[in-house]
């Protein structure tokens, strides 16, 4: 069993994100580097959406204000800690004036040593991710690239096997290598080709849809004609 099978269900994406959001730098690198041997389209989906405090501090102030007002004062303070103090500056101007001084007064009296700096800010990155469960953040809004599709399990999969999937006959049966030797804009990894491939797999989708809802159309029929059997019987 592969490393990303007991995450490809529903929910699993966001459970292995968070794993790797909480594992030390050295160690999300090395899980990355499992995930993509395993399943690149796994991987640059997971890479693209892992939460930074970087990442966060580039949001628009009146969403920094949603979080900062919301998460401990010393929690904030150390996680600034040792910031530039421009960078302090512009992220502290969204909170009002006492709130201001509140956290740049901890932050003059803290001396936080790199691990508490570090423990703070994955504090707050936790709290962000609750934030974002609690849809006080909408991560569609402040950074659409971060959000989460609520199918996007089913999404990867389907791009992966997608992709891996060798071309196929009109009659959904895999298609023969053509021995020729490849002409340049003509190879089988060309767009033209993978589009083909994606269209093919759709209309099979498409099918099987179409089939299991005549079935289930089917089924409603005979429950009721059954139905009304046993009301006149009744």
């Amino acid at each position: 069993m592969g490393m990303l099978d007991r995450y490809k269900k529903k929910g699993g994406f966001f459970q292995l994100l968070q794993l790797l959001e909480t594992s030390p730098t050295t160690k999300r690198e090395q899980f990355l580097t499992l995930i993509a041997g395993e399943n690149p389209v796994w991987e640059e989906a997971l890479r693209k959406r892992i939460l930074t405090i970087g990442r966060v501090y580039g949001w628009e102030g009146q969403y920094l204000v949603e979080i900062f007002s919301r998460v401990q004062p010393m929690t904030l303070a150390y996680a600034l800690h040792g910031n530039p103090d421009e960078q302090i500056e512009q992220l502290l101007s969204c909170l009002p004036p006492i709130s201001k001084r509140k956290i740049t007064d901890l932050m003059a009296e803290a001396a936080p040593t790199p691990a508490e700096k570090g423990t703070s800010i994955s504090k707050m990155l936790t709290e962000v991710r609750g934030f974002v469960s609690q849809g006080i953040i909408r991560l569609e809004k402040v950074d659409p690239e971060l959000h989460i599709p609520e199918n996007i399990e089913e999404i990867l999969n389907t791009t992966a096997f997608n992709i891996n999937m060798p071309p196929l006959t009109s009659d959904g049966n895999v298609a023969k290598k053509d021995m020729k030797p490849n002409i340049v804009g003509d190879s089988d990894d060309s767009p033209g080709s993978a589009v083909s491939q994606e269209a093919e797999f759709l209309r099979r989708k498409v099918n099987q849809l179409s089939s299991e809802v005549n079935a289930l159309k089917h089924e409603n029929t005979v429950l009721k004609d059954k139905l009304a059997q046993i009301k006149k019987i009744a």
